[in-house]
């Protein structure tokens, strides 16, 4: 089996690249930024919105499997519109051109942002996707674009936030309050549960898709899942911070941080203001049956062992292209780094 692992140079798709080789997968990673974990004879570059530079690269090699996990970002980017056009249009480009390169099964990292507009607290694979951000809506546009290719086995993941060693993005503010001994905020009683996902259980999840037959959707996660004052006290106490948990009415806060976002001094969107006021969690089951799949690490044990990464790797991390394995600009709540009590 020949894989073809779109979005390569990304923090997970590193992960996924080095994972599937240990099990002797040949893989050949795409992306339009080189890796750094992938050799030089595997690792090609190539701008998947760019369908003509996509065929010169890709026409007169084979595979069986697309493995598309390639993906602007909300927060890495200013202008929306074109985060959706290019999410889009890279995906198509990539199924256009399956057929000429030999591929049967299409593998589609999608995400639980779709589900940004349902109330529900426990999301069933059955229930009603409401995407309400650019990144969800093109997510969504790509499962039916994908969907209606009738010539392809389509496996869908619909994945919530991946942590391992080596996710930084939004996280760095987390870390970093920690890191500084700051106090951590969180709305109300900090009850929340948001689910997150473990990248190497994403990886066996992946692994039992490329033998399966037929299409397929599936939403997961993480389990055993805890609120955000258990996680953060937990990191807290692993980390060895003098931080503490206090609390702040969401009344109040996520208006203010509505504003902010409109004015482009913080980098907490839409995304992030469901996930600090609303649970948020996949329903397992199906994926359970299924795939004979059970995930192995919950919030608090990945967190650790992002945090860990982010501490030995303080130096260089800053200059990480992708937007998962550098820190963001915290903008305006840079100021919360000087509250300690």
């Amino acid at each position: 089996m020949r894989v073809l692992i779109a979005g390569s140079a990304g923090y997970y798709g590193s992960i996924l690249y080095k994972y599937l080789t240990e099990r002797d997968i040949d893989c050949v990673g795409i992306d339009k930024l080189p890796s750094k974990s992938i050799s030089h004879s595997n690792n090609l570059i190539c701008d998947l919105c760019d369908e003509v530079e996509l065929n010169k690269v890709l026409l007169g090699m084979k595979f069986d499997v697309i493995i598309n996990l390639a993906s602007h970002i909300d927060f890495a980017v200013k202008n929306q519109n074109r985060l959706y056009v290019n999410n889009v249009l890279s995906a198509k480009n990539l199924m256009t051109i399956s057929s000429k390169i030999g591929v049967s099964k299409y593998i589609f990292t999608s995400s639980n942002s779709i589900y940004l507009g349902n109330k529900s607290e426990y999301i069933r694979d059955e229930d009603i996707p409401i995407p309400l951000d650019e990144y969800g809506k093109s997510k969504l546009a790509i499962e039916k674009l994908l969907l209606s290719n009738k010539s392809l086995d389509v496996n869908i993941l619909r994945c919530p936030n991946i942590i391992d060693a080596g996710r930084v993005g939004m996280l760095s503010i987390l870390f970093e309050l920690i890191h500084a001994n700051a106090t951590l905020w969180v709305i109300g009683e900090g009850n929340i549960r948001h689910q997150c996902l473990y990248a190497q259980d994403l990886n066996s999840a992946i692994l039992s898709l490329l033998n399966y037959k037929g299409s397929t959707i599936h939403n997961i996660g993480s389990d055993c899942v805890p609120t955000f004052r258990d996680a953060f006290q937990s990191l807290i106490i692993k980390a060895g911070s003098k931080s503490k948990i206090r609390s702040l009415p969401g009344a109040i806060v996520i208006p203010v941080l509505k504003i902010l976002y409109k004015l482009q001094i913080s980098p907490l969107g839409p995304y992030q203001f469901r996930m600090l006021t609303q649970n948020f969690e996949f329903n397992l089951s199906k994926i359970n049956k299924d795939l004979n799949w059970w995930p192995t690490k919950n919030n608090s044990e990945t967190l650790a062992l992002a945090y860990r990464y982010y501490l030995n790797h303080l130096s260089e991390i800053k200059y990480n292209k992708s937007a998962n394995s550098a820190p963001v600009k915290m903008g305006v709540l840079r100021i919360l780094r000087y509250f300690k009590w």
